[in-house]
């Protein structure tokens, strides 16, 4: 079996900057109630991500971002002031077989949406992939956010296949894009 295309590096887009007057870190703990509200201002939409319903506390993300850079994963948040406005999950495979790979899920905040905060978060989470030794990312993405699509794109992210009907929504099913990049060495 053929090894699936996984897009190659793209140095021009690896190097993005957080735009003026955002910052972009690791999450702390203090930045839990931000970090939801940002989370329950995307899933309001109803549109770009799984979730249909917040149901994490406070407490949980405190206790969560007490360990927000490992190599076993990152949490990572944009931050306009104190106000989280994004943030990326990686997430290591776990099986000595897949351990080479992360899953990474990424919001932007509605009204922040087309400043380059995407972009920054993007830059950073492959910056942690390298530093972890993590040499593939991988993510989904509902066929119908063409914008978050042309942002992986942009990074390098290639269309591996495509899950009919994967998520059940309270609107319908929705398919499901996998799309893969390839950060490590081509060793």
């Amino acid at each position: 079996m053929a090894e699936p295309e996984v897009g190659p590096s793209s140095p021009a887009a690896d190097g993005a900057r957080a735009p003026e007057g955002i910052e972009i870190r690791p999450a702390r703990p203090r930045d839990a109630r931000s970090y939801l509200d940002a989370w329950r201002a995307v899933v309001a939409e109803g549109r770009w991500v799984r979730t249909e319903a917040v149901e994490g506390t406070v407490g949980a993300y405190r206790r969560r971002f007490r360990r927000s850079w490992s190599a076993e994963g990152a949490d990572l948040v944009a931050l306009d002031g104190a106000r989280v406005v994004g943030h990326v999950s990686l997430t290591r495979e776990r099986h000595p077989a897949t351990r080479h790979v992360a899953t990474l899920g990424i919001a932007v905040a509605p009204d922040v949406r087309g400043r380059g905060v995407g972009s920054a978060l993007m830059a950073e989470a492959i910056r942690w992939a390298r530093a972890a030794g993590v040499h593939k990312l991988v993510l989904s993405v509902y066929p119908g956010n063409a914008a978050a699509i042309a942002l992986y794109r942009r990074f390098g992210f290639v269309e591996e296949g495509r899950l009919s009907r994967q998520s059940r929504k309270s609107y319908g099913y929705e398919d499901e894009i996998l799309m893969a990049r390839w950060v490590g060495d081509e060793g």
